[in-house]
């Protein structure tokens, strides 16, 4: 009878301990499926991003002596656009947008990174202390997007920024005529492999509910090579490698 009792107790024993293995098993499993894949179904995604890369000759004073005489800047005009999920059931409204922990991972051979906002709706760029951005941008949600302002709808938008390399490459010349694009660092011996750089930011979504998701976006610039073909574009569309989370 005691044999039989303490089979018994064994037993329960070894059933409890197996179902808090069970348990803390399936829980290890949920973290760890969170930390590959990060949220399923966030009412915000970042649905495309898009890259253009290019060159062009920046001239501060006009010098009468040549027909040409400017410094090459590399540009790489970056387009973030956030949609609303459409299967997401609840409503929610942005708070902010914000972009963090901007690194230059690999720099590139030369020159000098700088990141810049527009200027104005044109979608212009003014190499301005004002318009220079350090290690973060922010736009508040609002009805609609207001690039001046810093604000984005707050039901979805696309944020825009360049990422300049000041080369410090200068061109001077009297052709009649050139081309401002990426062949222009032909010009003055300056290859694609010069300029590769890796860029690295976080993209932060806050809502009005006070939950934050965060992904980290990783860059490659420029895209291809613009020495030989001027103007190259970099459309992500498929962004589910991007691994969100709640802050």
């Amino acid at each position: 009878m005691e044999d039989n009792l303490k089979i018994k107790k064994i037993l329960k024993k070894s059933v409890y301990f197996f179902i808090v293995i069970l348990i803390i098993a399936v829980i290890g499993l949920m973290i760890l499926r969170y930390h590959v894949e990060g949220e399923q179904n966030m009412p915000f995604n970042l649905s495309e991003i898009l890259v253009v890369s290019t060159a062009e000759g920046y001239e501060e004073e006009v010098k009468e002596e040549n027909n040409w005489n400017f410094e090459i800047y590399q540009t790489n005009d970056v387009y973030l656009t956030i949609k609303k999920n459409k299967n997401y059931k609840e409503t929610q409204a942005i708070k902010s947008i914000e972009i963090k922990n901007i690194n230059i991972d690999n720099p590139p051979k030369i020159g000098n990174i700088e990141i810049y906002v527009p200027n104005n709706e044109n979608k212009t760029f003014k190499y301005t202390e004002e318009n220079k951005i350090t290690n973060q941008i922010k736009y508040e949600g609002d009805m609609k997007s207001d690039i001046n302002n810093f604000k984005i709808s707050n039901q979805g938008g696309t944020i825009i920024f360049r990422i300049l390399n000041k080369t410090g490459k200068k061109y001077v010349s009297n052709d009649e005529e050139i081309k401002h694009d990426g062949t222009l660092l032909n010009k003055v011996n300056a290859n694609n492999e010069d300029i590769k750089l890796k860029i690295s930011f976080d993209l932060i979504i806050n809502l009005e509910s006070e939950v934050a998701f965060s992904g980290k976006i990783e860059l490659e610039l420029p895209t291809e090579d613009i020495t030989t073909q001027g103007i190259t574009n970099l459309d992500i569309q498929d962004t589910k490698n991007i691994i969100f989370k709640r802050n």
